[in-house]
């Protein structure tokens, strides 16, 4: 059974030594901390779980006891992160939504990739969480369809509805496809930095997260107006109407 990060493993009624349930979250952390930067850098298959033990210091009792499996254990490192991201894509898109109805496209497509550009790590490249989706998207063994409909299946459809209003007459099917092409171009973004810079004529790239946004979501916003067909042109949204005295 999955164990979900967030909740400390039960306790058989007095039989928890005292301080053992801070103990206890504080090697569940650990383990998970030693797995996503293993999984953000090698993928799945290339981790094993000897190489998070050993990062964690902890046996491999203790990842079996908090997590089952390697498999529950990276949808646990997934699922600690994506939360907090998400939480922030919807309060974007709901201030895009206040703003003009139905939203600007631009806006929208903002609200799904800033939040996952915005993790840094310490010296400024790209934190776990993006290179953990990025691994996701690539890694062999249809990872994509185990974990992200657990990961971001309500964000993405909540994406889709809003998109759905921008385009009105577009197959649903046009904007998953368009949902799924930009998920696609922020990964390649995310892994293939050293690409970008190969590719500059000075053997430079921009690559900080404010400049990376503005081409993706250039990038993202031309694409689902092809897959997308004709656009509504948002308007002011209404404010609330002013109570007659």
């Amino acid at each position: 059974m999955f164990q979900s990060p967030f909740e400390p493993p039960a306790a058989a009624p007095g039989n928890a030594p005292r301080g053992g349930e801070a103990r206890a979250r504080a090697t569940r952390d650990r383990i998970l901390d030693a797995a996503e930067a293993l999984f953000a850098e090698r993928g799945f298959a290339a981790t094993s779980l000897r190489q998070v033990t050993a990062r964690a210091r902890v046996n491999l009792a203790a990842v079996n006891y908090h997590f089952g499996s390697k498999e529950e254990l990276f949808q646990a490192a997934v699922l600690r992160r994506i939360e907090p991201v998400n939480r922030r894509r919807i309060e974007l898109l709901e201030q895009a939504e206040a703003r003009h109805d139905p939203p600007q496209l631009e806006a929208v497509v903002r609200a799904f990739i800033e939040p996952v550009l915005e993790v840094r790590g310490d010296h400024g490249e790209p934190g776990p969480l993006p290179r953990l989706l990025a691994r996701i998207l690539g890694e062999p063994g249809g990872w994509a369809q185990r974990i992200l409909p657990a990961a971001i299946g309500a964000v993405a459809a909540r994406f889709l509805e809003a998109l759905g209003k921008i385009f009105p007459r577009a197959r649903r099917e046009d904007l998953a496809w368009g949902t799924m092409l930009t998920a696609g171009a922020m990964a390649q973004y995310v892994l293939g930095g050293g690409i970008l810079r190969a590719l500059a004529e000075d053997g430079r790239a921009e690559a900080d997260a404010a400049s990376a946004s503005d081409r993706l979501v250039r990038f993202a916003a031309a694409g689902l107006r092809a897959l997308g067909g004709e656009e509504r042109k948002p308007k002011k949204a209404a404010g609330k109407k002013k109570r007659k005295k």
